[in-house]
Order: structure tokens, then sequence, then C-alpha cells
């Protein structure tokens, strides 16, 4: 009996509990649906493959607004200067896209590249979004070094220094071969045997005739390549004139007897 009793008072207890609310249904929905921009780019990553150092590379890439309010590109910036990006439009209505130009420069590089571009728009799923645009960069012709810095010439010193001429695009003959100052002398450094010819080695060196001061002038290789024929590769130098005699020492009366 007194069982039954204190089932039904501990019954009662829980149904005198306070109910804990719960967020409506409809109020949650109403949240999750709130017309908003959605910012896609169909195609985030452009690979333009291998290019030569002399190109520049443009591409288009297009940004579709998926969402049902305006979406505002706020910002757009590319992750290094050589890289220019201009947004078609700000704003792009609901179901409608634009595009992003990017504008990449090769020249003065080399090997792998691999460059972001930043979209800042109103999204509020997708605030940034990312595009990136990579290659390899091949150069047709360079030197290594690509300037013969001979520094500070003190009468004695070695002044002789080697540059390789080499090809990305494969075997080349040389055409010719110069210097814009008489004072460097240029000679053709025979290859080795086996050499698959994309490799070609010259010695530069100093007039022992060099007045001394600053020595400039470039060294001109011209080849078979149609683009680029030929390369320019700097030459520099300080030449430091011999010290004077010393004057001869006047005997003394001593030795004058």
């Amino acid at each position: 009996m007194k069982t039954h009793i204190l089932s039904a008072l501990f019954l009662v207890f829980l149904l005198a509990l306070p109910v804990p609310a719960q967020e409506a249904p409809a109020e949650t929905a109403a949240l999750e649906e709130t017309p908003a921009p959605r910012i896609i780019a169909p195609e985030p990553i452009f690979d333009f493959g291998e290019r030569e150092s002399t190109e520049v590379v443009e591409h288009n890439y297009v940004i579709r607004n998926e969402g049902e309010v305006s979406l505002e590109i706020t910002s757009v910036r590319a992750s290094c200067g050589c890289t220019a990006v201009k947004p078609s439009q700000n704003v792009i209505a609901p179901g409608a896209e634009g595009t992003i130009q990017a504008r990449f420069d090769l020249r003065g590089r080399n090997g792998m590249q691999i460059k972001t571009i930043t979209v800042n728009s109103n999204d509020p799923k997708t605030p940034v979004l990312n595009l990136q645009l990579k290659g390899s960069i091949v150069n047709a012709l360079r030197a290594q070094p690509s300037t013969l810095f001979f520094g500070r010439i003190e009468p004695g010193a070695e002044r002789r220094r080697t540059v390789e001429i080499i090809s990305g695009k494969g075997p080349i003959q040389i055409v010719e071969y110069r210097t814009t100052n008489p004072g460097l002398v240029v000679t053709p450094i025979a290859a080795e045997p086996g050499a698959d010819g994309t490799v070609h080695r010259f010695e530069v060196a100093l007039d022992p005739a060099l007045p001394e001061g600053n020595i400039s002038g470039s060294l001109i290789i011209k080849t078979s390549l149609a683009n680029p024929p030929e390369i320019s590769i700097p030459v520099a130098a300080f030449v430091v004139a011999a010290p004077a005699p010393a004057p001869a020492e006047e005997p003394t009366p001593a030795q004058a007897q």
C-alpha cells in the first residue's frame, strides 16, 4: 500500500516539473533559409602548363552567384605583385556570373610557379574564396652566372671568369659571340666528349692593359634559337693600379766614400 502511495506522489512530482522550452521548428528553418549570396568558382585552379620565360599568361576565372541575394565582391588581391587581377564587375546578381581576370608576367622567372588570388565577398558561408594560378616556366636561354662580376682586381689577381650558356629548348649552336668592351676578351671553351649541345661554356678575361678604375661591358652570345636569338651577360670589374715603386734611397756620406 505504501509503495503505491509513493509511486503516485513521485508521478505527481514529475508532472509538476517545468518542461524546457524548445525552439520552434519554423523559427529554425527561417534562420537557415535567410536569403544570401553564394559565390561559386567552377574552375578555381588554372594550370598554364609549361611556358617560356618571355611570355605573359592571362586567364579569366568564372565567378557565379548561386544565391538569392546580389553577390558583392569587396576585394581581389594576388599573392605577389607580379600577378595583376581585376574583376569584371563588383556586384553579381542572383543567377548571374562575372569573371576575374588574372595576368601573370613570366619574364625573369624560372621553374614551378604557384600564385594565389584571394577573393573577398559578402557570402556568409564563403567570405574568402581562393583561386590558384600555377605552371612551370622554362628559360629558353639563360646564363650561369647571369652576371660576371670580377670585383676588385688587385695587381697579380686572377682576371678570368667562366660562364655557361644553357638552352632549355634542346641542343643549340653558337652563331656569334662578342663583347661590347675591347678590354674584355672572350674565348669559347671546347665541349667535353659526349656533350648534348645544350650547354656552351665561355671564358672572359680582362686585358692586362686595362686602365685602373671601373670596367664594364657585356658579353653577347648569339645562338640558333629563334626566340630569343641572343643573350647578354653584364660584366663588371674594378681594376686597382699597381703600387708605385718605392723611391731609391740616397746613399749616406759613409756609403758615398
